[in-house]
């Protein structure tokens, strides 16, 4: 077992989100005040819309968050209004004006998959990451990183996918030497067929991306019930 992970149980999904966007809130804050900046990435899937939803609902009730940075550790590599970006919740629902986010550049621009990783790569160059929440696929994938299809020793920030096996294909994604150099990461899954990844984030299983998961300080798994409990 993974001894280094710090594990957070809900009942359910909706009660993950909203305790998990709360706590990010508060750690937002605490950044804020403390150094007058804040880095967090958002992702992608079901459960990371929905948090993605609910802590914009949140920021949006807040008043002054300068020096609020919102990134996204991977996005699909598609038109600026599609449903499928990841950056679409917060592209739709983000109304507070003091808030800096960093999209990954669209097909719109007439550019390549590569040329919008490596843009995404130069906005990141010299900024470091206070909380990358990363959502978990049934097969053990987080961010664009999915197993066979991710290069372990890549070191860039950001880095090109081209043959996702879930579409599309193309997508830009934070490489995990990026990732890990994050102060804290949070995996958070929600439902029985996340069970099995669950479970191999536990035990750090090398075979799959979620497996390397390490962040600097704190490496959170944050689980409802029935990703976390399994016949």
């Amino acid at each position: 077992m993974n001894e280094d992970l710090d594990l957070t149980l809900y009942a359910d999904s909706a009660e993950l989100v909203e305790s998990a966007t709360t706590e990010a809130m508060e750690l937002i804050a605490l950044h804020l005040l403390q150094k007058g900046s804040c880095h967090i990435a958002l992702t992608g899937g079901s459960l990371g819309g929905e948090f993605a939803r609910a802590l914009v609902s949140k920021i949006n009730q807040s008043k002054d968050l300068s020096g609020l940075n919102i990134w996204f550790s991977d996005e699909r590599f598609d038109s600026v209004d599609s449903p499928l970006r990841n950056s679409r919740p917060v592209r739709d629902g983000l109304k507070n004006s003091t808030v800096t986010v960093h999209e990954v550049e669209s097909t719109d621009n007439g550019i390549t998959v590569l040329e919008a990783a490596e843009s995404y790569d130069s906005q990141l160059r010299n900024i470091h990451m206070d909380i990358c929440v990363l959502g978990l696929g049934p097969d053990g994938h987080v961010a664009s990183l999915f197993p066979n299809h991710w290069d372990p020793t890549a070191t860039g920030n950001a880095i090109s996918i081209v043959d996702s096996p879930k579409p599309p294909s193309e997508r830009v994604s934070f490489s995990m030497s990026f990732i890990n150099s994050s102060t804290e990461v949070w995996i958070i899954a929600a439902g029985e067929s996340k069970a099995v990844a669950v479970t191999q984030v536990l035990e750090a299983e090398p075979s799959v991306p979620a497996g390397h998961v390490m962040a600097t300080e704190l490496t959170r798994l944050i689980v409802d019930t029935e990703a976390f409990f399994t016949e």
